[in-house]
């Protein structure tokens, strides 16, 4: 093992390498912490919440009709067309218009990035009252 020599005129024993490395890393692990904290307002979270909503889509409307999420979090629709066939999209979402098969379970993933309320609707005509047929993610 590698020793540092100790300093002229100095009384002190060797270090060992390993020993200085872990001292300074000591000395270093407080202050990388703080750091750390304030970055991150106080918090430190490994991953984003995630929250899953059972849905259903039945003549002109979803149920629930509103789903509140924290900024952030990924919300996992899992959506049964219980009549007929429907559709589901979020809007402003490019490409989402998703097929729900009656009796079947399709499943929706959106991640709430920003603040505000979101519309969705059903994207597959499915009757005379079709365009009423709509809900809203609320992202607080």
């Amino acid at each position: 093992m590698f020793r540092t020599p100790p300093l002229l005129g100095s009384s002190a024993p060797c270090l060992s390498l390993r020993s200085v490395k872990e001292a300074f890393m000591k000395r270093l692990a407080a202050p990388a912490l703080l750091v750390v904290l304030i970055m991150t307002g106080g918090s430190v979270s490994a991953r984003a919440e995630t929250k899953e909503v059972q849905m259903t889509a039945k003549k002109y409307e979803f149920s629930p009709s509103s789903v509140e999420v924290p900024v952030g979090a990924t919300v996992v629709f899992k959506i049964t067309a219980l009549d007929r066939d429907h559709g589901f999209e979020i809007e402003g979402v490019k490409d989402s218009c998703v097929e729900l098969k009656k009796g079947e379970i399709a499943t929706v993933e959106y991640k709430a990035e920003k603040a505000g309320t979101y519309s969705f609707k059903c994207c597959k005509r499915c009757g005379l009252h079709h365009g009423q047929m709509r809900g809203t993610i609320v992202v607080k």
